[in-house]
């Protein structure tokens, strides 16, 4: 995992602890990487304040439909604020993140 250019980029295998505190949608032109045509997706976008138990001020974006459902159940009345999420990326490349464990913040 690396903070890069504002905004967390996952590694392959490698778990990071996000809190956040503030959430948007955001169109996003992405390339097809299988064909080569660019298309707008809308991204859910967290505001990161906390990165693996260090304080941050930076961005998480989430562009995979599968992933963003992960997150949907938290979005309704900021639930999310009351939770760190242990996200993962299972393969390099466009591979989505998917939540491996959600904790309530004490």
């Amino acid at each position: 995992m690396a903070v890069e250019e504002n905004y967390v980029r996952l590694e392959p295998h490698k778990p990071v602890i996000m809190r956040f505190d503030a959430f948007g949608w955001q169109p996003r032109k992405i390339t097809d990487p299988d064909l080569g045509f660019t298309k707008t997706v809308k991204a859910l976008v967290f505001h990161v304040i906390e990165l693996n138990g260090e304080p941050a001020d930076t961005v998480f974006s989430v562009i995979s439909t599968k992933a963003q459902k992960e997150f949907e159940p938290y979005l309704e009345h900021d639930r999310f604020k009351n939770f760190r999420f242990q996200v993962v990326k299972e393969a390099p490349g466009f591979a989505p993140p998917r939540i491996m464990a959600v904790t309530p913040i004490a």
